[in-house]
């Protein structure tokens, strides 16, 4: 007995064990599927990317704590710093000194809030990522010297306003503290 699947014959087992594995090993062979080489379409020059529900928010509460900190006088560098270990939210200038922000926000105050999701691995990706875009930001900000650096963080706890801890950690001598 065959199975007609559009001009295709697909021979069925008479072992029901295997008929529901040979039906859907014929689907899959059916999907459409895009030509070797070729690429999804990509956003028309210009457009944003879609971003979710929870990128939005974050970047609403990232743009929060810009203001909150230019509020403070510190100078704005640069956001969403990418390395491969990880991504300095915020780099702002407090007079010679670079400060890299870590946002984070928490719906509530369980499990220790918005500072206590900033472990230290999250120290340690985030001092990697900054070892690795320092020579570019004292290149472009402090004519190629390097400057001190001081990790902050602004923290959001449900709807309390939010908290800017300075110094929330240090790294000496590439041990995180």
């Amino acid at each position: 007995m065959h199975l007609d699947m559009a001009d295709d014959k697909i021979p069925l087992s008479s072992d029901p064990d295997t008929l529901a594995y040979t039906l859907a090993a014929a689907r899959r062979g059916k999907r459409r599927r895009r030509p070797s080489g070729s690429r999804k379409p990509r956003a028309a020059a210009g457009n944003e990317p879609r971003l979710s529900p929870s990128q939005r928010r974050g970047l609403a509460f990232e743009d929060d704590a810009l203001e909150l900190l230019a509020g403070h006088g510190l100078q704005p560098l640069a956001r969403n710093l990418r390395a491969s270990p990880g991504e300095i939210d915020l780099a702002l200038r407090d007079g010679d000194t670079l400060v890299l922000v870590e946002v984070r926000a928490r719906g509530n105050g369980r499990y220790g809030g918005a500072g206590a999701s900033i472990d230290r691995a999250k120290q340690r990706r985030l001092a990697r990522a900054a070892a690795l875009l320092l020579p570019r930001l004292a290149e472009r900000h402090w004519n190629g010297r390097i400057p001190p650096v001081r990790f902050d963080a602004v923290l959001f706890d449900g709807d309390a306003r939010p908290q800017w801890v300075r110094a929330a950690f240090s790294v000496d001598d590439g041990m995180v503290r």
